[in-house]
């Protein structure tokens, strides 16, 4: 356990880290797996009763000062206008964006299994016009897929919740890319999955893993080919920043596409575009149930 905190003091102790994990976290809510001082891995969303956010570098040192054996962060896919007040991470209105992203699971020993789907759904991706704005984040057991938030314009951000259109598109190319690879041996066992949901949190790019000894790198399509395990190691990671690179509108077709034919995040009362409870009775219910 000594060992385990001390690699996650030395590693989020450099610059680089620091810088990458608040340029992504900007105006997202923030989420920590940290080891308390019996060694269980605790879940935390809140500081101070208000929700954690990271403005700078600065921040990140100044929250694991305060919150000792902080081990993983973790990133909302929704982007917000403003986070000061707990109200504020559940007025849905406030969302600005949100990162659509596909949960490839299975197990590290599975990895190249793993890739091959990744494959898959990235060419399906491109297939559909998003090139520029896709990244893949390799987390530990499996990898994400993310579109750049911003690869959407405002006139489609007009159209749909920002949830509802991020909601619909990772299901819709989860359906399509599911049906293609069933029954392939060379991907048995991977699943893709769509956890997009009003809280969702993923992990950050350079955060270590909560169980594993592993940083949660970012490689681009075409980088896949390349990528081995040791691309993960905390001593030797490689990973790449163009995860900030996108494309505005390139998303738009296919989020419309999958809009039209999926419909928005099931819970509708969650849409800004939709009546439903009151925004008191809604933080109410949530805080209960976590």
């Amino acid at each position: 356990m000594l060992n385990s905190q001390n690699l996650a003091l030395e590693h989020y102790s450099r610059l680089d880290v620091q810088r990458e994990i608040a340029d992504y976290c900007s105006g997202r809510w923030v989420a920590l797996h940290f080891l308390d001082s019996l060694g269980r891995l605790i879940f935390r969303r809140y500081l101070m009763g208000k929700p954690i956010t990271l403005g700078g570098a600065d921040d990140l040192t100044h929250l694991i000062s305060k919150i000792r054996g902080v081990r993983s962060i973790y990133g909302s896919a929704n982007k917000y206008g403003l986070i000061q007040r707990v109200e504020d991470v559940f007025d849905f209105s406030n969302v600005r964006l949100c990162t659509p992203t596909w949960d490839i699971d299975g197990q590290i020993s599975d990895w190249k299994k793993t890739l091959a789907v990744a494959r898959e759904l990235i060419s399906f991706l491109e297939s559909e016009g998003v090139q520029k704005s896709l990244y893949i984040k390799w987390s530990g057991n499996g990898c994400h897929i993310h579109i750049n938030e911003e690869a959407f314009s405002d006139e489609a951000l007009s159209k749909a919740h920002p949830l509802d259109l991020a909601y619909a598109t990772v299901e819709y190319v989860k359906t399509k890319v599911t049906q293609k690879i069933l029954g392939d041996p060379g991907t048995e066992g991977i699943v893709i999955e769509n956890r997009m949901d009003p809280g969702r949190v993923f992990t950050c790019p350079l955060s270590l893993h909560r169980h594993l000894d592993a940083v949660c790198i970012c490689l681009k399509p075409n980088q896949l080919d390349s990528f081995s395990l040791e691309w993960i190691h905390p001593s030797t990671f490689r990973h790449n920043g163009e995860w900030r690179n996108f494309k505005k509108g390139e998303a738009d077709q296919i989020a419309l596409k999958a809009y039209n034919a999926v419909g928005g995040y099931p819970n509708q009362r969650l849409s800004r575009r939709r009546r439903g409870k009151r925004l008191d009775e809604q933080i109410r219910e949530w805080l209960l149930k976590h």
